[in-house]
């Protein structure tokens, strides 16, 4: 079980233990039995005795910073001071659920793709390093004139056993340069624009941040969290650093008096036409939660139409390639040897 999964099944139990009337240290500890992470079980035994010795939940939460986010922590915070704790936390694990089952179709979507793209590599590797040497050699031996094809894929086999080491130094290199700038504000913010400008999984990303945005903000709503601080809260735990500056923006806005209707439309690269309407329509009615709760059905049901049909699209592209790569191998192989046969016709 994952991460996720726990927390928001520590969430969803705690709810109903809590509606069911057991208090709130007692409920903890009898979840802290059920829980199998042995990082989230220890950092459910601390949480455990700092709410015995007289700590609020919420607070002791926030110890935890890298199991428990700030959404996680001021929703919990705001029940308790409410009297609204039970509450929030089903509205928490209905939220971290449509979250898991998003990352798990997202997932599914690339795993077929993923699958046919590490059988092409290795069937590339062992024709390269293992079929085609003996072939090229057997035709260097009968010295006979070959075509291009041939001789490309004779350059291209010695091209790679020259500089395959050289390659996958580069490659790893790359890999760890990414991963220690990953932290880096800058280099997240290049790499989310670089994301979202991707023909057709641009869409989706661009769909992801939006039913995030729009899920995330209708579950702060709900539970009591001010317009701002649900501002500040959804800026600080945005997937996307692009998105996270957008939104710090568009609290800076909101703060000066804007509408928060007025500041999305200032990002609409962002945030399309049709999605600051509805939140408009939210705020001249007084139904700003449940524009955003349609807003959130709606770009999660878009983000799965469009993973859809990327799966339906990434898969013949896949077969198409492998298909051309097959096609010149065998070709660059068989024309030398109908010319040699030929040769032999003749003699």
């Amino acid at each position: 079980m994952s991460l996720e999964e726990e927390k928001m099944l520590f969430a969803q139990h705690l709810s109903l233990m809590i509606k069911g009337g057991v208090s709130l240290t007692e409920a903890i500890s009898t979840l802290r039995r059920e829980v199998k992470s042995g990082k989230f079980k220890k950092a459910i035994e601390d949480i455990l005795k700092r709410v015995l010795a007289g700590e609020k939940l919420g607070n002791s939460l926030a110890s935890h910073p890298r199991i428990f986010d700030k959404f996680y922590q001021n929703i919990v915070r705001v029940g308790e001071e409410s009297g609204t704790l039970e509450e929030n936390l089903k509205y928490l694990a209905q939220k971290l659920q449509r979250d898991i089952e998003t990352g798990k179709k997202m997932r599914s979507a690339l795993v077929y793709p993923a699958i046919i793209v590490s059988l092409a590599v290795v069937i590339v590797f062992i024709v390269t390093f293992f079929v085609l040497p003996k072939i090229t050699a057997l035709f260097q031996s009968l010295q006979i004139p070959l075509p291009f094809t041939t001789r490309l894929l004779i350059d291209s086999i010695s091209f790679l056993k020259s500089y395959w080491l050289a390659g996958t130094a580069a490659l790893v290199v790359l890999i760890l340069a990414v991963r220690l700038t990953a932290r880096l504000k800058a280099t997240r913010i290049f790499w989310d624009k670089l994301s979202l400008g991707l023909p057709v999984l641009g869409r989706v990303f661009k769909n992801f941040n939006l039913a995030f945005f729009s899920r995330n903000f209708y579950t702060l709503l709900k539970s009591g969290i001010p317009l701002l601080d649900a501002l500040t809260i959804l800026a600080e735990t945005a997937p996307s650093a692009v998105y996270a500056r957008d939104l710090e923006k568009i609290r800076l806005r909101v703060e000066r008096g804007e509408k928060i209707s007025e500041g999305l439309k200032a990002f609409d690269d962002k945030f399309p036409p049709v999605f600051s309407e509805m939140v408009l329509v939210g705020e001249r009615s007084g139904t700003l939660e449940e524009s955003f709760a349609y807003l959130s059905d709606y770009h999660e049901k878009e983000t799965d139409q469009v993973l859809k049909n990327l799966s339906n699209l990434i898969e013949p592209v896949l077969m198409i390639l492998i298909g051309v790569f097959v096609g010149f191998v065998a070709v660059a192989i068989i024309t030398p040897v109908y010319q040699f046969t030929g040769q032999l016709r003749f003699r």
